[in-house]
């Protein structure tokens, strides 16, 4: 089929053609995914087959449990949901005249330390804007940007991110500020007190980490390894590790924070950075969103504001309060889990 033919046959489907795509894939079976759309199976069997016409080729092999999809639909299926996630948000601000609507993603870091002071900066000038914010760990926001659930994301990049050629071929990103690493431990532990450390003064020493894949914990990891220790142990293992610091300015553990966090830690007299230069780095925070939209006014203007907020410098009293007010959430989420077993 020549691109002609291809583009007159794709003309002739509807809507509904690329919701019972995605709706396959997610239910695995066609009677399923016609009751989502409300067809009946002999309908939906049949769309499918119109929809891998179109497309001059099979999308499903059917197994005695269902269908399962093809490589060739992985390739369709990025772009089907983009489009089915563009029509959503249009859908809703059409339902609104003269609202805008801007979907964000970010960690639980970035959502509670840049985002608050970006968005009022950004609703102050355009009150017309609606904020639907998300939170998530960094690969999961990138891929629903990729997929159009999400405008944009403020997280950290991952080498995996980076390396994969179909996100850089979709993928625009910014850095906001680097990731310079350093050790902590709170104001009343037996290491606050010394003037020097080293790695093997840590070596039996308990530690609250990041999850084994995240990028916090590989370079520990390999710090150890390299000083010929076998790596930690940690009492506390937690994701997001930014959550690990709130821990630390309770127990007395070790663990690993971004420069400035250690920082706004220190300032707000929790944490104290203990003085031992592990001369690593993990990749930067960034504003990213897809290439297609990257000139769009509004993500500009929010890009802008973010990037403000990254630049502005700690805030001695924000910085305490806010530290104080995330410890006592996770007391009270500790104690909730308490009483719940």
């Amino acid at each position: 089929m020549n691109k002609k033919e291809l583009r007159s046959t794709i003309e002739h489907l509807r809507l509904k053609h690329f919701r019972l795509l995605v709706l396959l894939v997610e239910h695995g079976t066609v009677r399923q995914a016609a009751k989502m759309i409300n067809v009946s199976q002999p309908v939906a069997s049949q769309m499918l087959a119109e929809a891998e016409f179109a497309f001059g080729g099979t999308l499903f092999t059917r197994t005695r449990g269902g269908v399962k999809a093809t490589p060739r639909l992985e390739v369709l299926l990025r772009r089907v949901r983009f489009i089915l996630g563009e029509l959503e948000v249009a859908n809703r601000e059409l339902a609104t005249p003269g609202q805008v609507s801007i979907r964000i993603g970010a960690s639980l870091q970035f959502l509670t330390q840049l985002l608050p002071s970006a968005l009022a900066r950004l609703h102050s000038s355009n009150p017309e804007i609606h904020f639907l914010v998300r939170e998530g760990s960094g690969d999961s926001l990138i891929q629903e940007v990729i997929q159009g659930k999400l405008d944009c994301a403020i997280a950290r990049l991952s080498t995996l991110t980076l390396r994969d050629s179909k996100n850089d071929s979709d993928l625009q990103f910014w850095p906001l500020y680097g990731g310079k690493l350093c050790l902590v431990v709170n104001k009343s532990h037996p290491l606050s007190k010394r003037k020097r450390v080293n790695i093997h003064d840590l070596a039996n020493e308990q530690w609250a980490l990041g999850i084994s894949e995240g990028q916090g914990r590989e370079i520990i990891d390999r710090v150890f390894i390299d000083a010929g220790l076998r790596p930690p142990r940690p009492v506390i293992e937690c994701r997001p590790q930014y959550a690990n610091l709130a821990f630390i300015a309770k127990l007395p553990l070790v663990a690993v924070a971004t420069h400035a966090d250690a920082i706004a830690g220190q300032q707000a007299g929790l944490l104290h950075i203990l003085p031992i230069d592990i001369s690593q780095k993990i990749a930067p925070v960034a504003f990213v969103c897809r290439k297609s939209t990257a000139n769009d006014n509004w993500l500009m203007l929010l890009r802008g504001a973010v990037t403000m907020a990254a630049q502005a410098p700690v805030n001695l009293s924000s910085s305490q309060s806010g530290w104080r007010e995330n410890s006592r959430r996770h007391e009270q989420k500790i104690a909730r889990y308490a009483r719940a077993c």
